[in-house]
């Protein structure tokens, strides 16, 4: 992915952050669609270096992760998304509380202290249960176990948690409960090496 395919990935980031259960309860039931979008722009403006996008024959973005790994800062917010990020910050009500219990959370259920984190992975609509989502996460599997790395992830979904463990042979090492929020089931795939500890 680059900067060139921002608009395509925030489509898919406005609509698929609002179906992740997380990012729902971080933004607010009551959120505006607009408030997605913005906070799929501090995900791509951050995360840039380690997304990675499928796209469809046509050349449409269909799919979008990414992932965080050791030594890789995080990429550069601009002074426009600086000063959006003041605005919903003022504007999302009980935004702060949550975000900063959601990343107080996830410090706190960090199951490896050096591994890659899928941070998220979202599919369009029309391409769901076509094994897109499957060979994204396969790809960053496989680079953990290139890498000697443990792969991390958290889902606040059920059925997504139960996929992680059967298709990716992943444990639930740590979980936690959002208040008044979801419970996050933090997994992770260790690398062949490692997979008996």
């Amino acid at each position: 992915m680059t900067e060139s395919d921002r608009e395509d990935a925030l489509d898919l980031l406005e609509t698929g952050l609002r179906e992740v259960p997380a990012y729902r309860w971080v933004l607010g039931e009551k959120a505006p669609a607009h408030a997605y979008r913005w906070y799929g722009e501090v995900l791509f403006a951050e995360n840039l270096a380690g997304m990675y996008g499928v796209f469809d024959e046509s050349g449409r973005l269909i799919a979008l992760a990414a992932i965080s790994e050791p030594g890789r800062a995080k990429g550069i917010v601009d002074a426009d998304l600086k000063e959006r990020n003041r605005y919903y910050v003022r504007t999302l009500d009980g935004f702060v509380e949550r975000f900063t219990e959601f990343r107080r959370a996830n410090a706190e259920a960090s199951v490896a202290d050096e591994s890659i984190g899928i941070i998220f992975g979202l599919v369009h609509p029309d391409h769901r249960r076509s094994g897109v989502l499957s060979r994204l996460v396969d790809a960053i599997v496989e680079k953990g176990r290139r890498q000697g790395l443990p792969v991390t992830a958290g889902t606040a979904d059920p059925v997504m948690s139960a996929v992680y463990t059967r298709r990716w042979k992943s444990v639930v090492r740590a979980e936690y409960t959002l208040t008044d929020g979801p419970t996050v089931w933090v997994h992770r795939v260790d690398p062949p090496a490692h997979a008996e500890r």
